[in-house]
């Protein structure tokens, strides 16, 4: 879509939000069943249900187009890429926030980023996606080094061990290609030979915190201990039983549950055991294939299967290069969706917040201020 269109659709949505909430003022049983509801309350909810019905009058036919070819995933999966863009505007912000570059009036601490990862799309301080960003995740989509994502356990905003898996390849983790990409087309790489001095500053403080921590929970392991001693003089401790030193039943040892069925089983089950496969270890379950061939079968197509030495990567490779082709097809819905929620200011339900480290860091860098001397505050 060309840039005058997309002022067009801009002026239409506009335009058409304003009809849509005057046409519910002038509906008369709808606003005389508003009239036992809080009045603010009621302006709240005929903005917002002007702005969904809005998208609902754009967005619907090419929903249940894609509804109805059963692609409705892959829009969803589209959105996901989306996601990922959002999120590297969000690292290279991080990254020049811990600079001591920019301030950030929403961030507070570090671990603030963690909680905006998460709701991303809510995000008020990161520029909205561009058509030209969405291209180039196109481009990197139709990459040898497309990445569909990340480890369960890793973080976009993992800033620490990311920087670290830039500088060292044996670092825990690896650094995200789609960052790489990024930087490629960029030169946003010179983000990662920034300096972390808000880092280094939570850590001084996150340090006298630690050490007051630990000293209190020596001065409480002590008590305790003292506790203890009084009890056992005043009653007598029973004797304590033997340890158990038989070793644990290692079941998952290869060859185990064969040696199990061929001692213990009769010949009926042995024959069974052998029809279904003999012995295959946990690991064995090849949940990758069972998606790939789910992908693959539910294409509605005839996909060619390169010859490849391995059959399963062949399988593989298949799977991987049709789901691009399927992402990279969706993305302009993906992309068009996207838009009209930030044009119409419709939030997206939060991810859930991150009460647990959310409170615990910024509260342990309170902590140390006050134990240095400063003010308990993020003034630093």
């Amino acid at each position: 879509m060309n840039p005058e269109e997309e002022k067009k659709k801009a002026i239409w949505r506009k335009e058409k939000h304003l009809e849509l909430k005057e046409e519910l003022r002038n509906n008369e049983k709808f606003m005389k069943y508003l009239e036992k509801t809080y009045p603010t309350s009621r302006e709240y909810f005929l903005d917002e249900y002007a702005q969904k019905k809005v998208m609902w009058i754009e967005w619907g036919p090419s929903h249940k187009r894609w509804l109805e070819k059963d692609d409705l995933k892959w829009v969803e999966n589209a959105t996901e890429r989306v996601n990922e863009i959002l999120q590297k505007k969000l690292f290279d912000m991080q990254c020049l926030w811990r600079a001591e570059k920019i301030k950030i009036p929403e961030i507070r601490v570090s671990s603030d980023f963690n909680y905006w990862e998460k709701n991303i799309f809510n995000c008020p301080f990161i520029e909205p996606v561009t058509q030209t960003e969405i291209d180039m995740y196109g481009q990197y989509l139709q990459s040898s080094n497309f990445e569909h994502s990340q480890g369960w356990f890793s973080s976009w905003q993992d800033y620490r061990e990311i920087k670290k898996a830039y500088n060292d390849n044996s670092e825990m983790r690896n650094f995200p290609d789609w960052y790489d990409f990024h930087n490629g087309r960029t030169g946003l790489s010179a983000y990662m030979l920034l300096p972390d001095i808000r880092g280094e500053k939570e850590e001084f403080y996150l340090s006298l915190w630690r050490k007051e921590t630990k000293k209190e929970a020596a001065e409480t392991k002590k008590k305790l201990e003292e506790k203890k001693k009084i009890q056992q003089a005043v009653t007598a401790s029973p004797p304590s039983p033997e340890t158990d030193t038989r070793p644990f039943l290692d079941y998952h040892k290869k060859g185990w549950m064969t040696w199990f069925v061929n001692t213990f089983e009769d010949k009926e089950t042995q024959e069974a055991y052998k029809r279904f496969g003999g012995e295959r270890a946990f690991d064995e379950y090849d949940e990758f294939l069972e998606n790939d061939l789910d992908i693959l079968a539910k294409s509605g197509k005839k996909i060619p299967v390169e010859a490849w030495f391995d059959w399963k990567e062949a399988i593989h490779r298949a799977a991987d290069k049709y789901s691009r082709e399927k992402i990279l097809e969706a993305l302009p819905a993906a992309y068009e969706q996207y838009k009209l929620k930030v044009e119409m200011r419709i939030k997206i339900p939060e991810a859930g917040p991150l009460s647990l480290f959310m409170d615990w860091y910024p509260n342990a860098i309170l902590i140390g201020r006050g134990l240095n001397g400063e003010p308990s505050d993020f003034n630093f």
